[in-house]
């Protein structure tokens, strides 16, 4: 399907209008199955030291004691884009290989590996929380002296960039949450779509990979150059570390903590307004993250409710529903995704007083 054709295909809401254009019916996402070399029982051949992919040469920069692998290209206003997946798990940076350059034309754009994971440090404190991933991106923006920047996260990596957000607002020009995830409000009421059954254990490579292509909608939407790097950094010792540190902190005490960390942060949204930054919510039609088990179609509950939560205060939310693409949407569809991108910071940087976060009364 060409490029043109799929920009027909797409629902947006923003201002309280909802709109549509599709064509076509819905594809139903199953979950992809690897096997042989580039499979989940294959062995990786080797990969470069530094994780790169795509053409793209990772760097190094010490963030507060925590040595933190990053991506940084192009030239313009600082974009900061954090990938998601858990905390020590195979998600990197590399998920973004694909809307790096083409969005690298226009912004600068950094792309760190979260804490503890890819080939960034563990921490000292052995503390991996929310707070803590929050804080750690922060330092890297400090860090790096990038002043505001247009903030970009996907899945938990949506989380960590909306938490960011509501705790530091004088950093963020422009919010964007991509796929439903631990920022938003629940999916369904029961399970969703993703079928872990056939996935070997998640303490193994195999089943973070297993895991990762379920999430996808295409089974083009990883090619063997990422799965690569993707098992030689997921496989460094101190990232099996880090996965059994944050596996063994998963206690009652640790939910608490992490529990009152985000409630404080919706209290602020909901009551305070504090979320006053232009908002895009970027969603995939497909994606079995955010499709309960018994609806027919994603529903999009998890989407749908965080954009309720945020435009009650704030009328700068808009929200994308790309049809055809799963939880790596952006993956998917590089050229459309990064286009969206553009023209909605381009939008708002043309309005009076740009991205200015002038607070929002109903």
């Amino acid at each position: 399907m060409s490029d043109t054709s799929r920009t027909h295909r797409k629902f947006e809401v923003g201002r309280g209008v909802r709109w549509i254009r599709w064509s076509g019916l819905v594809a139903l996402a199953g979950v992809l199955t690897f096997t042989g070399a580039g499979g989940p029982t294959g062995v990786a051949a080797a990969a470069d030291a530094d994780g790169s992919i795509g053409g793209l040469t990772a760097k190094f920069v010490d963030v507060k004691g925590v040595r933190t692998r990053y991506y940084d290209a192009g030239q313009g206003e600082p974009m900061v884009m954090i990938h998601g997946g858990f905390t020590g798990g195979s998600s990197t940076a590399n998920v973004l290989s694909r809307n790096i350059p083409g969005l690298a034309k226009r912004f600068r754009v950094l792309a760190p590996d979260r804490l503890g994971s890819g080939l960034t440090g563990n921490p000292a404190d052995h503390d991996y929380g929310t707070a803590a991933q929050v804080e750690h991106i922060y330092q890297f923006i400090q860090t790096l002296k990038l002043g505001k920047v247009h903030l970009v996260g996907h899945s938990a990596g949506g989380a960590i960039a909306f938490y960011l957000a509501v705790a530091h607002p004088e950093v963020v020009k422009t919010l964007v949450v991509v796929a439903q995830g631990p920022a938003s409000a629940p999916a369904s009421n029961g399970p969703t779509r993703l079928d872990l059954s056939k996935c070997p254990d998640q303490t193994q490579y195999a089943g973070l990979k297993c895991r990762v292509a379920a999430l996808a909608y295409s089974p083009t939407t990883f090619d063997d150059e990422y799965w690569k790097a993707d098992e030689y950094m997921a496989m460094q010792p101190k990232t099996k570390e880090a996965r059994a540190e944050v596996s063994a902190a998963s206690g009652e005490a640790e939910r608490a903590r992490t529990a009152a960390y985000k409630q404080q942060a919706w209290d602020r949204v909901r009551q305070g307004g504090v979320l006053q930054m232009p908002v895009l919510l970027y969603a995939g039609k497909d994606d079995v993250l955010d499709w309960g088990k018994s609806d027919p179609t994603a529903m999009l509950r998890g989407e749908l409710g965080l954009f309720d939560i945020i435009a009650a205060k704030n009328p700068r939310v808009k929200m994308i529903v790309l049809n055809e693409g799963g939880h790596f949407m952006y993956r998917e569809h590089p050229d459309e995704f990064n286009q969206d991108l553009i023209s909605f910071i381009d939008f708002w940087a043309r309005q009076p007083g740009g991205t200015a976060t002038t607070p929002f009364r109903r």
